[in-house]
């Protein structure tokens, strides 16, 4: 078995070659910046989180279903009584084949009493834009029930913000990926770190890696031999 080194070694050569292969692809992901200026950014950014949480066949099915979209955004919860706000959570996250949809809607009703708490969309957006660097980011959005660590980073990952650019959101692909490649390690944060190393001798930043490995999961599974 190759030394974590070696595989470092290896993990970045065949990422400096999959970014050259696929740069058209991350410029396009670059481009969701612009996401950062969404009135609704924090409900959006959330709503998606628990729709990919264990699949993320659940996008289609929530997000990208206007129909069912429509049901569930902040103005739309707003009009609901607060006693029922569960129950037609739950309802169209079950229509839209979301995954756990009752504790699913457990943790959207709470992020909505939290954001209406806040004093609505636009106060919570500034806390979240305004919280003290990638900590403080970190922090408000884990203060959320059911945002992980992998999720409090993906929120700004996705909209490529500049307090995430050196993230990597470790979720199952990459776990996948190092458990096959015979990686071991005893913390999120230490797997973190190794794959920061990994983008930076692939001449990468963090965000750049991590979109590599999400979107192009078997390609480096191809390339990389353990």
């Amino acid at each position: 078995m190759a030394s974590k080194a070696a595989m470092r070694g290896r993990i970045a050569k065949a990422a400096r070659e999959l970014a050259v292969l696929h740069k058209d692809r991350l410029d396009a992901l670059k481009a969701h910046h612009e996401e950062c200026a969404r009135p609704d950014f924090l409900w959006h950014f959330l709503l998606q989180s628990f729709a990919t949480m264990g699949g993320s066949a659940g996008w289609a099915g929530l997000v990208g279903d206007p129909s069912n979209y429509s049901r569930v955004t902040f103005e739309a919860v707003e009009r609901i009584p607060a006693t029922k706000r569960h129950s037609h959570i739950r309802q169209a996250c079950s229509d839209a084949k979301v995954r756990w949809p009752d504790r699913k809607a457990g943790f959207l009703v709470s992020a909505f009493d939290r954001i209406a708490a806040l004093g609505g969309l636009a106060a919570a957006n500034k806390a979240l834009f305004e919280a003290p660097g990638r900590a403080g980011k970190l922090k408000f959005l884990a203060s959320f029930k059911g945002i992980g660590p992998k999720y409090a980073r993906n929120i700004m990952m996705d909209v490529y913000h500049e307090d995430f650019r050196s993230s990597i959101a470790i979720d199952s692909r990459i776990t996948a990926l190092s458990d096959g490649w015979g990686l071991t390690f005893e913390s999120y944060e230490a797997q973190e770190l190794f794959y920061l190393e990994v983008a930076k001798e692939a001449g990468l930043n963090g965000w750049e890696l991590d979109r590599l490995l999400y979107n192009f999961h078997d390609e480096f599974a191809a390339r990389v031999v353990a």
